[in-house]
């Protein structure tokens, strides 16, 4: 095992701690000396400056010099070399926790310290979203702030590696796998965290990352794995591999309730979406990247048919699929490559048109498979076959008009258990049914107990479904039309029927099932007119609706209104859509003018966006309706802040930490304002308070070193810094900072530069942090270096 120099700078923070437990000083530093000696120097004590030399050895090689100043030894002539030999182990200490952390064969972070990473980031992002602190990364401006709340796990996997093992040997393999892991090293940026996973599956963190870089990472390391090629010493053969990788973002790939499991809960379920994104990669043809996000909306296959136009699909729960959504079913060769041979010297070649066979409805989704049913053939000759694709159809973008399959001779099929139509069926008649009533309602059904163990899951999913469909038909009237809708659901259309009626029938049902069934339902209704929506956004505003009752605690009742939009809306704002979460708030207050929490949340997509004169008026309007709104007096404080409006940011400021006394980030701009006005002590005094305050204290240590630092206070300041790189290692901010403390107090350049480097690297575009790189170049004399990072960063 050994030490680098990047090593040591990365835990001087520890270095420095764990010396001070044997040899109390005021201050330190850390010293690489340019050029290395074959001897040992000797520790040094300089009594007249209380200062204290002391060589880091480890395995008989000198590494560094840790100087502290403020010693004082009672026996100087002595006391150095036993300091010197303690120190030595505490490189011994570090070298052992490297261990603990690191795959021996690749070099790479081992499994158990990612998923360690992994919570961890979890933490961070749940803290941001819970505060309504998170920023879209180039609009955030200011220090404290600047985390955008997101972050990406990338998942690699060999392709078919296990025969390059068996044909060439486990020890060659290990040869390949140790040279992966060199280059993960050398293209994932410093600040991911690149771990060997298990075998010959690797896992990346990034930080901060969206969907867009994290692709751009792994078509990285995707062309970099083609590129490798390795010789056989027995049978010369030359080896070459190829690897399938998955991407996911967080928070984007989790939803709803899965954001209440712990962090432990949700790394693991982070790590399994991105390895579907592998599998629909591998299942495509390897040698590719694919994001769990667009597995649902591409990457789903049918896997087998089965009798009445049914069939198996490789889209499940873990991928996003839910009944009712439609697919377009497509050939392999849709779009692939067509050629033809006309001679032996002439070929030609092409692609083949967008060709789709129909058009399916998921009826029954398991955790990683689903069931589908044609709703539409395009040509009954050309029948869907396993391995043809699938395209999710958003809105009524089928191909397949549902009013040109719909004929009134044609007597519907219905299911055998509940005697309602089957789902397929529903929904061509809905198509057409939709278009005469002035209004209507729709109300989706999911029955939400399991069958007992001692029964097949389909005959008790079935026995409970006909009891509850014929409790609905009692409720709903004979005029009323249902579709099964799943195993564990059923869908109703009534006509003529308003809002009150509809909320009053889904009340009963659900009542009547509990009373008489002993079961427990949820139930999302819809209904024409409401606000703006046609007649074909009413199945999925129902679809919406029930997933704002899955919400609720018991009776788990909704129909589609303000508080419906505003799930969606937060769903959208989650994904990345501020523009399309903007206009369900807005449709949100249209139906309800009080809806707060939609004002609230339409304010922060306003100053998303930079519209932070929008964004003011919105919260203002909230804090007009509960003055005690501590979300949006506290946004109200931050957009006057944005504006330049302080004495107004002030006041919102304190009226929150009113109604709220430890409303940290408050706490926080308040000091941010203070330091501002050069009250430092005044500053330093609200930082503190903040840092007692639940997850306060990480968030206080730039702010405070930045305060120390101009009081005068040095050694504050790096402390105040280095605790601020332990809490978080990518804080570019403070790597900054101490590389620019490292250059102004005359200490080692090696170290600013390796600081400043990190800082670039994570924030590319702050043009200050390659100055700095610039600076800490030249203080080393190396001209030329810093003329090229100068001239990179010019441009």
């Amino acid at each position: 095992m050994s030490l680098t120099p990047q090593e040591l700078i990365d835990f001087e923070h520890t270095i420095k701690d764990c010396m001070a437990e044997f040899v109390p000083f005021t201050s330190y530093s850390l010293f690489f000396p340019r050029e290395k000696s074959a001897e040992i120097p000797e520790p040094e004590f300089r009594a007249e400056d209380s200062e204290l030399i002391l060589p880091l050895v480890f395995k008989g090689e000198m590494m560094c010099y840790f100087i502290a100043k403020g010693v004082r030894l009672k026996a100087p002539a002595t006391a150095p070399k036993y300091l010197m030999a303690l120190a030595a182990s505490v490189l011994e200490k570090l070298a052992l926790y490297k261990k603990a952390v690191t795959d021996p064969l690749t070099g790479l972070y081992s499994r158990n310290f990612f998923f360690e990473e992994l919570e961890q980031a979890i933490d961070q992002v749940q803290g941001c979203l819970a505060t309504g602190s998170c920023r879209a990364g180039v609009e955030a401006r200011e220090p404290e702030m600047a985390f955008s709340g997101t972050f990406g796990v990338i998942f690699l996997d060999l392709d078919t590696f296990q025969p390059v093992n068996e044909r060439y040997g486990y020890l060659k393999g290990d040869d390949i796998l140790g040279e992966v892991g060199r280059l993960l090293g050398l293209v994932c940026p410093k600040y991911t965290t690149v771990a060997r996973f298990a075998n010959d599956k690797f896992a990346i963190l990034v930080p901060d990352a969206k969907p867009h870089a994290c692709f751009q990472l792994s078509e990285v390391i995707r062309s970099g794995l083609s590129k490798l090629s390795f010789t056989d010493d027995i049978t010369n053969d030359t080896i070459t591999i190829t690897g399938s990788l998955g991407y996911v973002c967080y928070p984007q790939g989790l939803e709803g309730a899965q954001f209440r499991r712990t962090p432990s809960e949700q790394a693991r379920m982070i790590v399994r979406k991105a390895r579907k994104g592998v599998a629909v990669a591998k299942d495509q043809g390897r040698n590719r990247v694919f994001g769990y996000a667009d597995i649902l909306s591409k990457g789903g296959r049918v896997l087998e048919t089965l009798p009445m136009n049914r069939m198996v699909v490789s889209l499940g729960e873990a991928s996003g699929a839910k009944v009712g959504q439609r697919f377009l079913v497509r050939s392999p060769k849709s779009g692939g490559i067509a050629s033809a041979s006309l001679t032996e010297d002439e070929r030609l070649s092409g692609r083949y048109p967008a060709m789709y066979k129909g058009e399916v409805v998921l009826v029954e989704v398991q955790d990683d498979i689903a069931f589908a049913e044609a709703l539409h053939l395009g040509d009954a000759a050309w029948a869907v076959e396993p391995g043809d694709r699938l395209n999710l159809i958003e809105g009524d973008e089928s191909l397949f008009s549902p009013e040109q399959e719909i004929k009134d001779d044609t007597m519907p099929s219905h299911d055998g258990a509940t005697q309602l139509l089957r789902y397929g069926e529903f929904v061509s008649w809905f198509a057409k049914a939709r278009l005469k009533p002035e209004s209507f309602g729709l109300s989706l059904i999911r029955i939400l107990d399991q069958p007992e163990e001692n029964d097949r899951y389909q005959d008790g999913m079935d026995h409970m479904a006909r009891d509850v469909a014929r409790l609905a038909r009692g409720v709903f009237g004979d005029a009323a039309t249902g579709g099964r809708f799943g195993l564990n659901g059923m869908i109703f259309f009534s006509d003529g029927v308003d809002r009150q009626t509809l909320m009053d029938r889904t009340l009963e049902l659900e009542r009547a099932v509990a009373r008489n069934l002993g079961l427990k339902l949820s139930v999302g209704s819809a209904r024409y007119p409401f606000l703006n929506f046609d007649r074909a956004d009413m199945l999925e505003n129902c679809r919406k609706a029930l997933e704002h009752a899955l919400l609720l605690p018991e009776p788990r009742v909704a129909v589609f209104d303000s508080i419906s939009l505003n799930l969606s809306a937060d769903r959208r704002f989650m994904d990345g859509d501020i523009y399309g979460a903007i206009e369900e708030f807005k449709l949100a207050l249209l139906d309800d003018g009080n809806n707060l929490l939609a004002r609230n949340s339409l304010g922060i997509c306003y100053a998303q966006l930079g519209r932070f004169e929008e964004a003011r008026h919105e919260f203002e309007r909230v804090v007009e309706l509960d003055k005690k709104d501590v979300l949006a007096l506290y946004n109200l404080g931050w957009a006057n802040h944005r504006l330049g409006d302080l004495k107004s940011a002030e006041k919102a400021y304190r009226q929150c930490l009113k109604a709220e006394p430890g409303h940290v980030y408050s706490l926080m701009r308040l000091g941010s304002i203070e330091e501002k006005a050069n009250h430092l002590k005044k500053a330093a005094n609200l930082y503190k308070k903040a840092a007692d305050q639940p997850g306060g204290e990480r968030m206080v240590l730039r702010p405070l070193a930045r305060v120390a630092y101009r009081q005068g206070d040095i050694e504050g300041t790096r402390e105040y810094l280095h605790l601020a790189l332990n809490a978080d290692h990518n804080d570019h901010q403070a790597m900054h900072m101490l590389a620019k403390l490292y250059l102004d107090q005359g200490e080692d350049p090696q170290i600013a530069e390796v600081l400043a480097r990190q800082s670039s690297a994570l924030a590319p575009g702050v043009s200050a942090y390659w100055d700095t790189l610039v600076e800490a170049l030249e203080a080393q004399g190396k001209g030329e270096e810093a003329a090229i990072v100068a001239a990179r960063a010019a441009g």
